[in-house]
Order: C-alpha cells, then sequence, then structure tokens
C-alpha cells in the first residue's frame, strides 16, 4: 500500500511538472508585427534555418517609429564572398503572416510560435522554417522557440547561419 502511495505521489508530481514546463513554454506572440517589433531596439538573428540555402549571418534590425502594418526592415548578411551586405526589404504583416518585398522578389511566412521580445519560430510558405532570436536574449530564455524549433524540424538538420565567422559587424 505505502509502494502504491509512493508511485502515485511521484506520478502526479512528474505529470504537474509536465504541465508546467509546457506552461512555460506557451507561446505569448504570434502576432507577427510584435515578433518583429518587440523590443523597439536591436535585431533578431536567423539562428537556424531548415530552408535550402540561408544567407550566413542573417540579422534583421528591429525597425523603429514604423506604422502598423508596414515596416522596413535593413537585413544584413554574409554574401559567398564573405562580404557583408545590407538590403531594406518592405515588410507587410498581418496576423500572424508576413510578407517581405525586395526589388520584384517576395517573400512570406507565418509567425508560428514567440516569446514577445525574445524569440520567434517562422514557418516559410516556399517550405521550412527559421528560428529567430533577438540579440538581448541571454541565457535559457530562447528554450522554448528551440524547443518549438526542434518540434517543427523533426528527422531535419537544420542549418546554422550564426556560426558563419559573424563576429564583426
Amino acid at each position: 500500500m505505502l509502494r502504491t502511495l509512493q508511485v502515485l505521489f511521484l506520478s502526479i508530481c512528474l505529470l504537474g511538472g509536465v504541465a508546467v514546463a509546457e506552461e512555460q513554454c506557451a507561446s505569448t506572440v504570434t502576432e507577427a508585427w510584435d515578433a518583429i517589433t518587440q523590443p523597439p531596439n536591436g535585431h533578431y538573428l536567423l539562428q537556424q534555418s531548415t530552408q535550402e540555402d540561408p544567407k550566413d549571418c542573417l540579422k534583421g534590425e528591429v525597425p523603429t517609429g514604423q506604422n502598423k502594418p508596414k515596416a522596413n526592415v535593413k537585413m544584413t548578411y554574409k554574401d559567398s564572398n564573405g562580404q557583408w551586405q545590407t538590403n531594406e526589404w518592405e515588410f507587410y504583416m498581418a496576423g500572424p503572416n508576413i510578407t517581405a518585398s525586395l526589388d520584384s522578389r517576395t517573400l512570406s511566412g507565418t509567425v508560428i510560435f514567440g516569446i514577445k521580445g525574445k524569440c520567434h519560430v517562422t514557418q516559410y510558405s516556399g517550405g521550412g522554417y527559421g528560428l529567430w532570436t533577438h540579440s538581448s536574449l541571454s541565457g535559457s530564455d530562447g528554450g522554448c522557440c528551440e524547443s518549438k524549433f526542434g518540434e517543427q524540424t523533426k528527422g531535419e538538420t537544420p542549418k546554422k547561419p550564426q556560426e558563419k565567422d559573424c563576429s564583426t559587424k
């Protein structure tokens, strides 16, 4: 009887821990506008991607002084010669959806998970997922986004664009 009570108590504790972990990883933002513009400083870095060829060291500067639903976002990356390139994309955001345009090129995606001001996971319309983290992220703050990204990309080998000698710029 005592052993049964111990097993029951242990089971309840473990299930309670799972519930707390799930609650702690509840998405606080799926609005694209909030994912891209909060906090109102710094930049977002593409940490992991399952897209075919993500740009090395890709980061987007958090736009300030913009009016919803449009924002101009400076995107910086290293080209195939290791040279830094910067382009200003026009973003249009509606709910969780993002459409980004540069000249005649248009990309789109959906924010499927996010922790406001820290990180977000985007699913791209052409296939693949991206894990973006804010430049102020510290410690394990991005763990929930990493977990969600891992769930969505199970069985795939994500690329890590920030591991390409991104230390300058």
